[in-house]
């Protein structure tokens, strides 16, 4: 999904997608033969810095390369890239079918005002 589109989006569905993303990333591991790699992913979105943090660490490092792709300013960097991205730099590689897997996605809430 295009950031642009991404950003539009409501607050429920953003969180909403981010969280498919997450889990997704985890079930096309798993697929692959790496339910060590998908623990990882549950470990790396569940675990805090300190207990007081708002966001784990994952979820943190995500929306920073999400506002990253935002900077890019290019309709080629996609909101999967920055997970894939986030996954990478904590040497999680994801297998191709990661990149399809929310192509059915369908927002259930009123988009945002522009």
């Amino acid at each position: 999904m295009q950031i642009q589109h991404f950003d539009k989006m409501a607050d429920l569905d953003q969180n909403e997608y981010v969280s498919e993303l997450v889990m997704g990333a985890q079930q096309v591991l798993k697929e692959a033969g790496s339910p060590d790699l998908a623990a990882r992913v549950y470990a790396l979105f569940r675990t805090k810095q300190k207990p007081a943090d708002k966001m784990s660490l994952g979820m943190t490092e995500f929306v920073a390369n999400l506002a990253g792709g935002r900077n890019i300013n290019t309709r080629n960097f996609e909101v999967e890239d920055a997970m894939a991205l986030t996954l990478k730099k904590n040497d999680i590689a994801l297998p191709q079918s990661f990149f399809t897997m929310m192509k059915d996605f369908k927002p259930r809430h009123s988009a945002k005002e522009s």
